[in-house]
């Protein structure tokens, strides 16, 4: 299915709850605590109707997020309906790792095909900080379970400045031994992160062009990702720029919020209400339709 702009949009984000078990600076006030796993929004029933309905308007590749997606009880039902009962090609989630390593066999048997694990620091006492109070052992157990049972890996990591720029050479050196992909990504103005934005920005594109390792003409493109050839490594290193270099025009992705809305754009706050819609499968896909032509051109953060 194809936009206004002819973008083939085949990827879609799913988010299954709100709720976090950390409280990351960018994302989150200091003082919101974590509460336990609440969705009243959407079942499980809902969440299968939108995944089979959208693989049939041309969805092939899904990406179960949150908040914490470990935290949605369900994970395993809808990643393998989504994997073997809608035959979709590449089911994913996005984890902060705290919680996988118990659940990584049964989500590998489930069907998942892939992990991506925010990390922003490899220090133990920053990341504790930027994440107020999160273990990096269990990060890197995550990282380490992934590898052992050959489930896919991208970590993301935001560059922050005065807090994590030393750290790219290290972050460089776990795709050097690790068939991983590490992407560096900039922060950009919203949310929580707005006034983080203002005085901590980088620009990922200029820092790891910058490096004496990479070659600025020599990469490939993939979706919002930019991938840059280094020498002797096992995985990739790659930046996700949405400030700096703009991918905005071959962007595939739409989101599903937790309680039923539809976001065109992953930057924007603008949503399209589908809960009137949900199991009428004929009006579904009649209206899905006309809200892919609404996605906007690009994000306005530039």
């Amino acid at each position: 299915m194809k936009d206004s702009y002819s973008r083939e949009i085949d990827y879609l984000k799913i988010s299954l709850t709100d709720k976090c078990n950390l409280s990351c600076v960018y994302c989150r006030d200091e003082d919101e605590s974590f509460q336990e796993y609440v969705n009243d929004g959407l079942t499980v029933d809902d969440y299968k109707f939108l995944i089979k309905n959208c693989n049939e308007l041309g969805i092939e590749k899904i990406k179960f997020v949150g908040g914490e997606p470990l935290l949605y009880p369900h994970l395993n039902e809808l990643i393998h309906f989504a994997k073997y009962e809608c035959n979709i090609k590449d089911v994913s989630i996005t984890t902060n790792g705290q919680n996988f390593c118990e659940k990584a066999l049964e989500l590998k048997e489930s069907g998942l095909d892939r992990v991506n694990i925010s990390i922003d620091s490899l220090k133990e006492f920053k990341y504790k900080a930027i994440t107020r109070g999160g273990s990096l052992t269990d990060v890197l157990n995550t990282l380490n379970t992934c590898l052992r049972l050959k489930i896919g890996v991208k970590i993301n990591c935001i560059l922050i400045k005065d807090f994590n720029i030393d750290e790219v050479y290290d972050f460089i050196t776990l795709a050097k031994y690790n068939p991983v992909d590490v992407r560096f990504i900039e922060l950009t103005p919203s949310g929580k992160s707005k006034e983080l934005f203002k005085s901590s920005y980088v620009n990922t594109t200029e820092l790891i062009e910058s490096l004496d390792e990479v070659e600025s003409s020599d990469y490939v493109e993939e979706s919002n990702a930019k991938y840059y050839n280094i020498n002797n490594l096992n995985g990739r290193i790659g930046t996700i720029s949405p400030i700096s270099h703009s991918f905005c025009e071959k962007c595939n992705k739409v989101m599903i919020t937790h309680d039923g809305f539809i976001r065109l754009c992953l930057h924007a706050d603008e949503e399209i209400d589908l809960r009137n819609f949900l199991h009428k499968p004929i009006m579904f896909k009649e209206v899905m339709k006309e809200i892919y032509k609404e996605k906007p051109k690009a994000h306005t953060f530039i």
